[in-house]
């Protein structure tokens, strides 16, 4: 009786030696599929640490140079703001950023996509085995027998041999570690310099006038009060009138009527009231000094029981 199956219901032998080099295939692409995944996160880490230092070297550079065809902020436009206002509930004001930072921003990923993709059209298969000796051309031809279906006694041997290596593989090496070292180190000192930078306000290129002027064009320090004749001026003489003027000026004293002719008091080279002629004397006022009021607690004390009695007297009163 032909079938798959002995005597007692079991599977023969090559049934299991065909199952076997089925399993063996399809662990083979699963590790193929890794070893992609793999060679995906390695471009990935190049990408990002590559766009970091574009972004930080742009932002530096037109910091310093300062452009004039650049603005030097750029705002958030209302069609973006209102939105995400009406969406969180509460208004969102206006927003800006240096244009440095935002052109940086802008190059920074157009770089990570375009290095991002670069990298994972390469063969990732023979980065990987460039990188882990130990299944240097086996991984290539157990991938090409993967991708041709293969499950022969051969290929099975082939696809348990490279997983045998892969065991002893590492994906770390797909990452040149002197390579990313010295990016890393060139992103630190971009971003000091770029500190450095914001803090001094550096500028190469159309810098503002106020910048630009000399320590003698600046304000000095307040030094104290100086020289009157030096604030206003060289005196002159001037020519005095012809014409005397009184000044008069209006009142109220309640319901007195005040004298106009005392407003100002005679002239000593007239006699007239009100001349312009001639000076005024001045008088000095003068304050009367407190006096020593004697037993103040006894004046106190009768004060106080005066007003007592006063309070009595009205709370008495019909």
């Amino acid at each position: 009786m032909d079938g798959p199956d002995t005597d007692n219901g079991e599977p023969d032998d090559e049934d299991r030696s065909r199952n076997e080099r089925a399993q063996a295939r399809e662990r083979m692409a699963a590790a193929i599929a890794e070893v992609r995944r793999e060679g995906k996160k390695a471009a990935f880490v190049y990408a990002v640490v590559d766009a970091v230092l574009i972004f930080l070297l742009m932002n530096l550079l037109l910091t310093v140079l300062s452009p004039a065809e650049l603005p030097t902020q750029v705002s958030v436009p209302a069609a973006v703001t209102e939105p995400v206002g009406a969406a969180v509930g509460r208004s969102i004001p206006a927003l800006s950023f240096p244009t440095g930072a935002v052109v940086g921003i802008v190059v920074g990923l157009l770089w990570f996509l375009g290095e991002y993709l670069y990298r994972v059209r390469q063969p990732l298969v023979e980065q990987f085995e460039a990188a882990n000796a130990n299944v240097t051309d086996a991984l290539r031809t157990a991938r090409d027998a993967v991708a041709d279906g293969a499950e022969t006694r051969m290929a099975a041997r082939l696809y348990e041999d490279v997983l045998e290596g892969l065991k002893q593989s590492s994906s770390v090496a797909l990452v040149d570690s002197r390579r990313l070292l010295g990016t890393l180190v060139l992103v630190i000192l971009l971003s000091l310099a770029t500190v450095q930078v914001a803090v001094v306000d550096i500028g190469l290129l159309d810098r503002d006038p106020v910048e630009t002027e000399s320590p003698d064009d600046r304000p000095s320090r307040y030094q104290g009060l100086e020289d009157g004749d030096a604030i206003l001026g060289d005196s002159e003489d001037v020519q005095a009138g012809d014409e005397n003027l009184t000044a008069e000026i209006d009142s109220t004293g309640g319901d007195e009527e005040i004298d106009r002719s005392q407003s100002f008091p005679s002239s000593p080279d007239t006699g007239e009231p009100g001349s312009a002629s001639g000076t005024v004397d001045s008088q000095q006022a003068g304050f009367a000094g407190q006096e020593e009021v004697e037993d103040a607690d006894l004046i106190r004390e009768y004060n106080l029981r005066i007003r007592e009695q006063d309070a009595d007297d009205e709370d008495t009163d019909p």
